[in-house]
C-alpha cells in the first residue's frame, strides 16, 4: 500500500511520487490543473510522502503519521485556505512566514499546502516571495492552482511546476471496482466526480456525500413556483449550514487529537495556536464549498437533458435519475432555456466568494432557474 493510492490513474502524479521517492524534494512546488484533476489530493499525498517515517519520502499510507496528513491533523503540514474572495496579506504574514521559520516539530519537513494560491493578491505574492526566494532547507511549499496566469511570474519562476490532467473516468471505474464498489456505484461516482479520484471515492463509499448528491439533484423537480424555489433554497443553506458545524465537531476532535500526540513539550502551544487559526480559515469557506458543490450538480442536471434530447446518453451525469430526465427530455422546456439555467448555475457557484450576502443569492438564483426551467407537470405533480 502506498499514500499515493489515493491519486492512482494520473500519470503526472505518479510521476511527482517516483520523483519524491528518488529524493528530488524541491523548496517550492505549483501544482497545476483544471477542477477535477486531483490537484489538491496530490498535494496531501506529497504531504504524507515526506512526513512518513515508515518509508520516507515514499508514503505508506497506513502509519499515524500519512492518517494525520491525510486527515489534515499533522502538526507540521499547514493548509492555507481563501478567507471569501481572496487570500489577504495577513494570512501569509501571520499564518506562513513565522511558521516557515520554525523547525518542524515532529516530522522531517515543515509543509505548507497553499489551496487557491491564484486567490492570494499581489500583496499577499509578494510578502510570499522572499520565503520562497530564501526557504529553509527542511520547509516545502505546495501551492495548488487552477488559474497558472493569476500568479506572479516571479512565484511561478520559483517553483518546480507540475501540470495534472482529469484522471480518465474508466480509469476511476475500475480503481473504484477494485476498491469494492458495485458497478452501477462507480459509473456514476466516476461521472459525478469529473476525473477527481478523492471525490468520486467519497460519493462511491460515503453514504452522507452520496446521500447530498441525489438532494442536489432532485431540487430542479421541486421548482414549481417562487415560493418551492425559496424554500428549497433555504434547504440547501441549511444543508450547508449543517456541513459548518460537522466540520466544527470534526475540528474539536483534531483538536484532542493532537493534544494527546503532542502532549506539553517543546513549541505545543504554537503548534495548537497555528491548528485554531487554521480552523477558523476552514470554516469560513466550508459553507463556499458545499454551495459550489450543489450548484454544479443542479447544472450537471439542466445539461443532462439537453445531452438526452441529443443521444448523448454517454453525457450524462444523473445516471440515478434516468427516469426524471427522460421526462424533463420529453417536455416542452427549449434547450436554450435548460442551457441558461445551467449556465445561471455556473456564475452563481462563480460569484460565491465575492457575495457576502449567500443566502440571499442562492435564493435569486433558485428563483431564475424556476422561471427559466420549471419541471414538467407529471413530475410537479408528485
Amino acid at each position: 500500500m502506498s499514500v499515493w493510492d489515493r491519486v492512482a490513474g494520473s500519470r503526472a502524479a505518479a510521476a511527482l511520487a517516483r520523483q519524491v521517492a528518488a529524493g528530488g524534494v524541491a523548496h517550492a512546488w505549483l501544482l497545476l490543473g483544471a477542477p477535477g484533476s486531483g490537484k489538491q489530493a496530490t498535494a496531501v499525498c506529497m504531504a504524507a510522502a515526506l512526513e512518513c517515517p515508515v518509508r520516507p519520502a515514499a508514503g505508506c499510507g497506513e502509519c499515524s503519521s500519512c492518517l494525520r496528513v491525510v486527515r489534515q491533523r499533522h502538526p507540521d503540514v499547514h493548509h492555507v485556505v481563501p478567507e471569501g474572495p481572496l487570500i489577504p496579506v495577513d494570512t501569509v504574514r501571520e499564518a506562513i512566514i513565522p511558521e516557515a521559520a520554525r523547525s518542524p516539530f515532529e516530522g522531517a519537513y515543515k509543509v505548507f499546502v497553499v489551496e487557491e494560491a491564484d486567490r492570494m493578491n499581489d500583496a499577499a505574492q509578494n510578502a510570499l516571495l522572499k520565503t520562497l526566494e530564501e526557504p529553509q532547507p527542511d520547509t516545502v511549499f505546495v501551492l495548488v492552482s487552477d488559474h497558472e496566469d493569476d500568479l506572479l511570474e516571479t512565484i511561478r519562476s520559483r517553483c518546480r511546476v507540475v501540470r495534472l490532467d482529469p484522471v480518465p473516468e474508466e480509469r476511476i471505474v475500475e480503481l473504484l471496482r477494485a476498491e469494492g464498489a458495485a458497478d452501477d456505484v462507480a459509473l456514476l461516482a466516476a461521472r459525478a466526480a469529473d476525473g477527481d479520484g478523492d471525490r468520486a471515492r467519497a460519493l462511491a463509499f460515503d453514504d452522507h456525500v452520496a446521500a447530498r448528491r441525489r438532494f442536489w439533484a432532485g431540487v430542479p423537480a421541486r421548482l414549481t413556483s417562487p415560493v418551492d424555489a425559496l424554500d428549497a433554497a433555504t434547504e440547501v443553506v441549511e444543508a450547508a449550514r449543517a456541513e459548518v458545524k460537522a466540520r466544527e465537531r470534526a475540528q474539536r476532535d483534531a483538536v484532542a487529537e493532537l493534544a494527546d500526540a503532542m502532549g506539553e513539550g517543546r513549541g505545543t502551544a504554537t503548534a495548537r495556536n497555528a491548528l485554531a487559526k487554521r480552523h477558523r480559515r476552514e470554516l469560513r469557506r466550508v459553507e463556499e464549498l458545499v454551495l459550489g458543490e450543489a450548484l454544479a450538480a443542479l447544472g450537471s442536471f439542466y445539461r443532462d437533458v439537453v445531452a438526452l434530447r441529443r443521444g448523448a446518453s454517454d453525457a450524462v451525469v444523473n445516471l440515478d435519475r434516468l427516469d426524471e430526465l427522460d421526462a424533463w427530455a420529453a417536455a416542452d422546456v427549449g434547450d436554450a432555456a435548460l442551457l441558461a439555467a445551467a449556465e445561471r448555475c455556473v456564475t452563481a457557484r462563480a460569484s460565491l466568494t465575492r457575495n457576502a450576502n449567500v443566502p440571499l443569492q442562492l435564493e435569486a438564483t433558485l428563483l431564475e432557474l424556476a422561471r427559466l426551467a420549471p419541471p414538467p407537470a407529471r413530475l410537479a405533480a408528485r
